[in-house]
């Protein structure tokens, strides 16, 4: 992240040492093994945003602190660019019973720490449970923030459009290609294509205000053959023209960053269909994420595929009472 960067806010005194003195623990890489056994017990869908490799790859905007707590992973985030912290959604088997108990050790640490109770990317499964705490909120979702989720079939039919099916063997007719599986001794290439393909495209780094998305991806990268991340860069002449990293768990596919030289016609068809066929097996829904409010990428994620569901995530805002 860019640490000059006028929207940037450090913690306030002491904040990061008092959260630590309540019991949380600063989320680490080798913490995945314990989050998948909370996560699995979850019963239904899920916001991408919560993946553990999400929460690791933003550490350094989004850092993560955690504790176990009555058979549920309780944690929080704190949000460098706002100067907010955030509740995230409890991860274990879901009762109502456990996330009473929960619900109340949270609005205990966030009064000593003097911070408002705030859940975010609550799904719609979830909710009822929180407002059976009996606790007055505000509940808030943003449309932009809603993910594409995809059936495994609707999604593979949508590969197959005409159109789709002309650019995807357009490209493997047109262009002298080589496809290679990314592994972390790749990172400097994919963060050159990067620097072309994104970077150049924008008019400062002022356009990631959520940390620079290069740094992101790179530690995804990195971490790939430890945390279960799958990509393709492919290349042409030679040349890397496109990138795609997607992850599948729990019964999820995940594309988790996509982007290529769009010069090349049919290059991200190809990226698409190609991480589907080698990384989506045993993927019952396909999740493209959410459109961030930006036209052009509302109207491709709408048209990927003949049918999609979009999932509701909500913001709780608990009112504080004396």
């Amino acid at each position: 992240m860019r640490k000059d960067s006028k929207i940037y806010i450090p913690p306030e005194n002491n904040l990061i040492d008092n959260i630590l003195k309540l019991g949380y623990r600063k989320l680490k890489l080798e913490d995945e093994k314990l989050f998948d056994s909370y996560f699995s017990q979850l019963d239904g869908y899920y916001s991408s945003s919560l993946c553990f490799l999400n929460m690791y790859s933003w550490e350094d905007t989004f850092p993560t602190f955690y504790t176990e707590y009555e058979g549920f992973i309780v944690g929080m985030n704190y949000d460098y660019i706002d100067g907010v912290v955030y509740i995230f959604p409890f991860y274990g088997k879901y009762n109502e019973e456990g996330v009473i108990k929960a619900f109340n050790k949270v609005c205990e640490d966030m009064k000593s720490l003097g911070r408002p109770v705030i859940i975010f990317d609550v799904s719609d499964w979830m909710l009822p449970y929180y407002e059976a705490t009996g606790a007055e909120m505000d509940v808030i979702y943003h449309r932009s923030e809603m993910d594409y989720v995809f059936t495994r079939e609707m999604f593979f039919e949508g590969l197959n459009k005409q159109d789709d099916r002309y650019r995807y063997n357009y490209f493997k007719r047109k262009f002298n290609y080589e496809t290679v599986e990314v592994t972390p001794e790749m990172s400097s290439e994919v963060l050159e294509l990067m620097e072309d393909v994104w970077c150049n495209r924008v008019e400062s780094c002022e356009e990631c205000a959520y940390g620079c998305l290069k740094h992101i991806t790179n530690k995804q990268i990195c971490v790939s053959d430890k945390l279960n991340v799958h990509g393709i860069l492919v290349r042409v002449d030679g040349i890397a023209e496109g990138v795609s990293l997607v992850t599948n768990k729990n019964g999820m596919g995940v594309y988790q960053y996509k982007n290529a030289n769009n010069s090349l016609k049919g290059i991200n068809e190809y990226l698409l269909r190609e991480c589907f066929e080698r990384y989506m097996d045993g993927a019952e829904y396909i999740n493209y994420t959410e459109d961030l409010g930006l036209a052009t990428l509302r109207r491709y994620k709408m048209h990927m595929a003949p049918e999609y569901t979009l999932k509701p995530k909500y913001l709780l805002k608990v009112k504080a009472h004396e």
